[in-house]
């Protein structure tokens, strides 16, 4: 669960497709989705969601594979062709920050 992305610096300023995933325990929306979460299957190297979802209008059910350690997560839309995506968990402003932190 939470707010994921394929770029750390779209989670402090969200536009457009720059829009991170959100994730809750019932709800799985991106840019132009908004999808309920039907089911979810554990399964050997992660989970499997499958969705119902609106996008452009359109109802639709889709499955993606969920694979996380730490704050890295891949991402595969089951019912799609194209490679599984990397995303990056947005936790805190600081986390998203693009330079680093001065330590005095």
């Amino acid at each position: 669960m939470g707010r994921w992305s394929a770029d750390v610096s779209w989670c402090a300023a969200p536009q457009g497709e720059r829009r991170p995933i959100e994730i809750t325990s019932t709800r799985f929306e991106g840019y132009e989705n908004a999808c309920e979460i039907a089911a979810v299957d554990e399964v050997a190297d992660g989970y499997v969601a499958t969705l119902a979802c609106v996008s452009e209008g359109t109802a639709r059910s889709e499955r993606v594979r969920f694979q996380v350690t730490q704050d890295v997560m891949r991402l595969t839309y089951l019912d799609r062709a194209g490679d599984p995506v990397t995303l990056r968990k947005c936790t805190t402003l600081e986390d998203t920050a693009t330079t680093p932190a001065v330590v005095p």
